[in-house]
């Protein structure tokens, strides 16, 4: 048991200090683009707020992930340039600190 703790410790300790992400493509951040990217396609969907104020946030986390973490130095670039998107504005006021 306490190594399991010290194990999923050091394995923490390396993904909060990793250049980049090490699980990409298979990674939270690309099934959320992907997710977004086909719910957000459907032009005849009504969408609720609170669902699109949080896929806005959601987007935008991602997209700060991405542009810092990921591997794919194309990918990495688009969600940096994205990012410049002066729409953004309204969650960088937030306080979330996006590198640019």
């Amino acid at each position: 048991m306490k190594t399991d703790i010290i194990t999923a410790k050091r394995m923490l300790h390396k993904r909060l200090n990793a250049k980049h992400c090490e699980l990409w493509p298979d990674c939270g951040c690309c099934e959320t683009l992907e997710k977004w990217a086909e719910d957000l396609s459907n032009e005849e969907r009504i969408w609720p707020m609170d669902l699109l104020e949080w896929a806005e946030t959601s987007i935008f986390i991602t997209l700060a992930c991405v542009g810092r973490y990921c591997p794919d130095p194309l990918v990495k670039a688009w969600a940096k340039q994205q990012l410049r998107d002066k729409w953004w504005d309204r969650q960088k006021a937030m306080g979330v600190h996006v590198e640019q």
